[in-house]
């Protein structure tokens, strides 16, 4: 039988084999946002591999052998940071040198437990898309002048999305938003609007007995007009027994952790914006 050793070093080999064949470069994304933004920024000549699967929440991945032969072989790998949120890939990545890229550096909010969902904030989606032109030009200078074309575009599209929560964001009668987890800060700050969390910026969290009173408070008292919930079906039950004890709507509000079922990361935004305009009584 061979060693998983011998099994990893023959399939570095036949990755290598593959790439010298089809001229193509690899590059590893940790999860979804930084996926898609790859995708578009990259273009036909490189592989966009997503190490999160769809309806996985992004924290949760464990690394297989097929995954770390991945990283192993890639020409570029983009993660968020070293914040504690994807572990394995984190300590993955120490060993990959200069081809490792820290997408969210600088734009995630330090701190004890700091929120990682920074890509819900499109100004920020530009600055890590721009990262991800940067390091593929530097990788490939010939190919420069289309990363950076592709990147514009990018930027363009993530204007547009950004004017359109400027404007439908100022208008709403409730500034506050209330989630099943505070995983919505950067959007909140972004727009001026207030987050108030039943659980923190983890998903397992359990609500605690002071959240749900101010939740509560807030929706009785006419400050807040909706409970929003995100992917998992506890936070759907949670959001909708909180919002049904009030009178209120509970919406969904997706944290594009993992690539969607359907639409990609601009069609879900566009639809997250339509839940908040929604749910915040938006003129």
């Amino acid at each position: 039988m061979r060693s998983i050793g011998s099994l990893v070093v023959a399939s570095l080999a036949l990755a290598g084999c593959t790439e010298a064949t089809t001229g193509r470069r690899t590059l590893v994304a940790s999860l979804y946002p930084l996926a898609f933004a790859a995708e578009r920024v990259a273009g036909p000549s490189w592989d966009v591999i997503d190490l999160t699967p769809p309806g996985t929440e992004a924290h949760d991945v464990e690394l297989s052998l097929a995954d770390r032969t991945d990283l192993q072989r890639a020409d570029l790998v983009i993660y968020l940071g070293d914040l504690g949120f994807q572990p394995q890939v984190e300590e993955a990545v120490r060993d990959l040198d200069q081809r490792a890229l820290a997408a969210g550096e600088g734009v995630i909010t330090a701190g004890d437990a700091p929120d990682p969902h920074v890509w819900l904030d499109p100004a920020a989606m530009v600055t890590m898309a721009d990262r991800v032109a940067d390091r593929l030009s530097a990788i490939d200078p010939e190919g420069q002048e289309s990363y950076r074309h592709r990147a514009d575009a990018l930027r363009s599209e993530l204007g547009a999305l950004d004017g359109e929560y400027t404007s439908a964001l100022s208008t709403c009668r409730y500034g506050t938003m209330i989630v099943s987890h505070e995983a919505f800060g950067y959007l909140a700050r972004r727009y001026g609007l207030r987050q108030l969390g039943l659980a923190g910026p983890t998903p397992e969290g359990e609500p605690t007995a002071s959240r749900l009173a101010e939740a509560e408070g807030l929706l009785r008292s006419g400050q807040a007009g909706a409970v929003f919930y995100e992917e998992s079906d506890e936070a759907r039950r949670i959001a909708g027994s909180v919002a049904a004890d009030a009178d209120v709507p509970a919406l969904p509000l997706a944290t594009l952790e993992s690539r969607p079922a359907a639409g990609d990361y601009l069609s879900v935004m566009e639809e997250n914006l339509a839940s908040l305009r929604v749910g915040m009584e938006c003129e």
